[in-house]
């Protein structure tokens, strides 16, 4: 009879024992549940960022005051050892359609270092929002000169009548390449002269 009581004892400690094992893996069950529960709810509550469209910004270009233009030809004759007193004229054009407008500068003296007996020296400054950039001189051309409305790689074309010499007078068209314009007119063969309809006159006295 004790041993028996002893084996139901044991019989009883085992059920037990394999009771509390399986209620221990179902209470972690239970609480790795909850956990993924949760944490799929938190996740679910999360709103997705939202990507919008950037609106791009207005660009307006800044047409440069004349003032400007003289400080870039003053800069210019600083830094190339010219004579600062030159005496020179300007014009205003928009060559490259780009809102702004290019500055044109003609040298009148001192004769001897800017002009000869068939022209004088321009410089062709491009227009920036606060500054002007310098194109490339032309030299010798002289009054009065053409701006073309044909254009070539996105700049207008410069015409001017190259005469004086012993050849024959003609009209030659100066069009940009991209990076400058001739910088010898009398090398070029003429052009058609198209009528002043077609042209806007510069330094025109």
């Amino acid at each position: 009879m004790h041993k028996q009581a002893i084996h139901i004892r044991e019989f009883s400690g085992t059920i037990i024992a394999a009771m509390n094992g399986t209620f221990r893996n179902l209470l972690c069950t239970i609480v790795m549940s909850s956990a993924l529960l949760t944490v799929g709810a938190c996740g679910s509550s999360q709103t997705e960022p939202t990507i919008e469209a950037m609106t791009p910004m207005s660009y307006e270009p800044i047409d440069p005051d004349d003032k400007i233009l003289v400080a870039a030809v003053r800069s210019f004759l600083q830094n190339t050892d010219a004579p600062v007193a030159s005496r020179y004229e300007f014009e205003r054009v928009d060559l490259n359609n780009d809102g702004r407008r290019e500055g044109l500068v003609l040298f009148e003296t001192p004769y001897g270092y800017w002009c000869g007996i068939h022209g004088c020296t321009m410089l062709v400054f491009e227009a920036h929002n606060d500054h002007f950039t310098l194109v490339n001189d032309i030299q010798p051309v002289r009054e009065p000169l053409y701006v073309s409305f044909e254009e070539n790689n996105g700049w207008k074309s410069i015409v001017h009548r190259v005469a004086g010499r012993q050849s024959r007078a003609k009209y030659v068209s100066m069009d940009f390449d991209g990076h400058h314009y001739p910088s010898d007119p009398s090398s070029l063969p003429p052009s058609q002269y198209a009528g002043r309809a077609a042209y806007k006159p510069i330094f025109y006295n």
